[in-house]
């Protein structure tokens, strides 16, 4: 997901997405072409700073946060730490300049295998160029909703939605995992600047990729809605990044739930299994 101030996360959104997508077959043969964890220090246009993991020696998966200890956890030791800002890694990635030619300026600081920091354009190239070739994952339709984007503009918690139909409907393992774990149909409404806009997580068994994330009220896609749940949007972002819990949510007040409460914290296990395969949430 985009992150404010740091055009490059779309660099890594991009990496995300191909290895997502990827068999498992594929994302291995991608990973021993590699055989190295990239992590990277990013310097925002404020001087805030984002970390990023690109785990290309084992599993093949991206994790990302706002201290280094965040965006290490669960990954293998980095190989290389590039320190570099947010316009310059656009560049690199672009084709603009070079890392090397960077790195002799002073833009770049490399700490660990330099050979692999001058890696970093081919690996740059590949991956735009597997991402171009993959196809378009199948977009979710509404079933009798309102016409209308499953990523609303103004609606943050729009966007974690959108994520979360990425990575079910990209990757056939995980969303049968998940939808044998949760089997159940979320309606969310979130309260934003245009008032309550709803969209309904249809997880349950045998729901296909276009299927799992409608935009509408359960009764719009005639689903049946194990639970309703209405926040702000700002909160709904605040609970998928883990800021808040479900439980804290309820119990202040912030989350209120109509029918199965306890199918709320079954919510929570979906965002983390979207984000633990790559979704910026």
């Amino acid at each position: 997901m985009p992150i404010e101030g740091f055009a490059s996360s779309a660099i890594i959104d991009q990496l995300t997405s191909v290895l997502t997508a990827l068999s498992a077959d594929d994302r291995k043969k991608e990973v021993n072409k590699t055989k190295a964890v990239y992590a990277f220090e990013v310097i925002g246009t404020k001087g805030k700073k984002h970390y990023f993991v690109v785990d290309l020696k084992q599993a093949g998966k991206v994790t990302d946060g706002t201290s280094e200890a965040e965006a290490a956890k669960g990954q293998p030791k980095p190989d290389i730490t590039i320190t570099i800002d947010d316009a310059t890694f656009v560049k690199i990635s672009e084709g603009k300049t070079t890392a090397a030619g960077e790195f002799m300026s002073g833009k770049v600081k490399i700490k660990g295998n330099m050979m692999l920091g001058m890696k970093l354009e081919p690996l740059l190239k590949r991956f735009k160029k597997l991402a171009e070739s993959l196809p378009a994952a199948p977009a979710a339709k509404a079933s009798g909703a309102a016409a209308q984007e499953i990523a609303l503009q103004g609606y943050e918690g729009s966007v974690v939605i959108a994520q979360i139909a990425q990575v079910l409907g990209a990757d056939e393992a995980k969303r049968q995992s998940v939808l044998k774990s949760t089997n159940a149909i979320f309606q969310v409404d979130l309260n934003g600047p245009q008032g309550v806009k709803s969209w309904v997580l249809n997880l349950k068994p045998g729901a296909s990729a276009a299927d799992v994330v409608l935009p509408g009220t359960a009764a719009q896609n005639k689903k049946a809605a194990g639970v309703v749940l209405a926040l702000k949007d700002a909160d709904f972002v605040d609970l998928a990044s883990g800021k808040i819990t479900g439980q804290s949510a309820f119990m202040g007040g912030k989350l209120k739930a109509k029918g199965n409460i306890m199918l709320a914290l079954k919510l929570e296990s979906v965002l983390k299994a979207a984000k633990s395969a790559g979704a910026k949430l």
